[in-house]
């Protein structure tokens, strides 16, 4: 199978993609997975992040290990839109594109893609310190992981080596404010991965995206916005399989 490219979204990390790593290293420990951060995420907290998901592309395909010219590409939320702007520029190297909870504006109105009393909650919480933060970023994103002592430190201890900048969140947030999305699909096999019940941004948004394009649609019966942190096995199991009849159907020679 050719390789797997995990793309985050805003303020998240490669770290944050560790137990959909580990549930496909443990399926599958022959396939390649590969976590590129934003400018301003993770290892690369320290650089200013692109205030458009356009000009974030560049310094996320630096990041790919020479000899990595086809994959299949994997994104959650903003990082979808930057997977989506991706696949159709470059769909030559790109083999699948999955998008997880995305939302575009050309296809959604704001109070669907933000559940804004969620972004009230998680604003007023950045005043109480980092750690606190943190813990309400989960429990809007996956309520079942607050019952989970490992991910709510390893969540703070990623927050502490790589702290991401107000500046930096705020452009972020600017850049996928903006975002419009294609109005047609890119010319790759692609699919739409929503969690039914997710409660930071309306699964309508996945879902307008899935028939405007008209591509396959996966439900998950979850409240988690972050699906691969809440259900990182289920998640791992559908993505293989599709991976899967992709490559079956697929020419790569």
């Amino acid at each position: 199978m050719v390789p797997i490219v995990l793309v985050r979204g805003l303020l998240r990390e490669s770290g944050h993609w560790q137990d959909t790593v580990n549930a496909i290293q443990q399926a599958s420990p022959e396939i390649t997975v590969i976590t590129p951060n934003v400018p301003g995420n993770g290892e690369l907290y320290y650089q200013t992040s692109p205030s458009s998901i356009e000009k974030m592309l560049a310094p996320v395909i630096e990041q790919l290990p020479r000899g990595c010219e086809r994959y299949h590409l994997v994104a959650i939320s903003m990082g979808s839109m930057l997977a989506s702007h991706w696949a159709h520029t470059l769909p030559g190297q790109v083999a699948s594109l999955t998008l997880i909870n995305p939302s575009f504006s050309r296809y959604s109105p704001f109070w669907q893609r933000i559940n804004l009393k969620a972004l009230l909650s998680i604003g007023a919480s950045s005043l109480k310190g980092s750690d606190a933060f943190q813990q309400s970023i989960i429990e809007w994103t996956s309520p079942i992981s607050l019952h989970n002592s490992e991910v709510i430190e390893h969540h703070l201890n990623l927050a502490r080596n790589h702290p991401v900048t107000a500046r930096n969140a705020t452009r972020q947030l600017y850049a996928a404010a903006r975002f419009k999305g294609q109005s047609t699909p890119p010319a790759i096999p692609t699919q739409i991965i929503v969690s039914e019940r997710d409660q930071l941004v309306d699964c309508r948004c996945g879902e307008a995206i899935a028939k405007a394009w008209k591509v396959e649609i996966k439900r998950f019966d979850c409240d988690a916005h972050d699906l691969p942190l809440a259900k990182p096995h289920a998640l791992c199991d559908h993505l293989l399989h599709w991976f899967a009849n992709v490559e079956l159907s697929t020419d790569y020679t």
